[in-house]
């Protein structure tokens, strides 16, 4: 899977908030591969000097800076799918890195195994996911969940209470596993999307869009993503060239290599979606 770069933006930010800048975190036009993000996580910490790093990180990963993962969020019915679809496309989930959403009797728990051939002596990217994920939970339900923990098998680098303000839920060290625990009535409480009759067809678009994603990667394919992640409001020609970090010139240009035009792209994502919500949903032509 690659790592979108808002990603990217945000490791930058959260390294400026330490004080310290990294020329190979400067501007990027172009998602990265697994082991290049590994390789700049590495670098940001060990430059950063900073246990706080990878919580500023992963806390500053809105929903919305997931692009695609992201709207497929937003657009869940309950904490179960939501974790599911977040196990199943997460970036950062590899034939390295092992995520598992597992539901018993008493708990829900999302566990990360990180990869054992990965030197991460700063706990960097379990940290990162871990603050991500609290940040993603907190944004669905639109509160902090109550009676949740985050177990880390490591033990803290930081007093307590700095992990408690960017995690927002109590943390307990040295454990068996990484993971975000829950009670087991979370997993199936209704969220906003819940009511939203276009909501599984989104969700399923998301994961498609994803799929795409993972096999291949073109301007064509990003615009596309930028436009179905848009939901509401199209954007227009310059604002997807800006969300994608090139000129609108350069993005005309590049699509053009492709064998695509702006205005191709947004009739046929219209059409599809059009032609989805009147097969699959009781909208209206109106509504549609």
């Amino acid at each position: 899977m690659k790592v979108q770069t808002a990603y990217i933006f945000a490791l930058a930010r959260a390294l400026r908030e330490c004080g310290v800048t990294l020329s190979s975190l400067g501007h990027t036009e172009r998602p990265l591969d697994e082991d290049e993000f590994y390789r700049l996580c590495g670098e940001a910490a060990a430059h950063a000097q900073d246990a706080t790093l990878a919580l500023r990180f992963g806390s500053s990963l809105h929903v919305a800076s997931h692009g695609i993962l992201g709207c497929g969020l937003m657009s869940c019915s309950t904490l179960r799918q939501a974790a599911k679809f977040l196990v199943q496309h997460n970036p950062v989930r590899s034939a390295r890195t092992h995520i598992r959403f597992t539901v018993d009797q008493r708990e829900v728990a999302l566990a990360v195994t990180p990869a054992t051939e990965m030197v991460d002596p700063t706990n960097f990217l379990t940290e990162a996911f871990f603050a991500a994920a609290a940040t993603a939970i907190s944004e669905i339900l639109g509160a902090d969940p109550e009676g949740c923990r985050i177990e880390f098998s490591f033990e803290p680098q930081l007093p307590l209470d700095v992990y408690r303000q960017y995690l927002r839920m109590p943390v307990i060290f040295g454990q068996a596993t990484n993971r975000l625990v829950g009670p087991r009535r979370l997993a199936d409480a209704p969220l906003a999307a819940a009511q939203n009759v276009a909501a599984e067809i989104y969700v399923r678009q998301c994961g498609e869009l994803l799929r795409m994603r993972h096999v291949t990667l073109s301007y064509a394919s990003e615009v596309r993503r930028v436009l179905m992640s848009a939901r509401g409001r199209i954007p227009s020609e310059y604002d997807v060239a800006r969300e994608l970090n090139v000129s609108g010139r350069t993005l005309r240009r590049r699509l053009l290599c492709e064998g695509h035009s702006f205005q191709d792209i947004l009739n046929d994502v219209r059409n599809n979606l059009a032609k989805t919500y009147l097969g699959e949903t009781s909208l209206n032509v109106a509504e549609v």
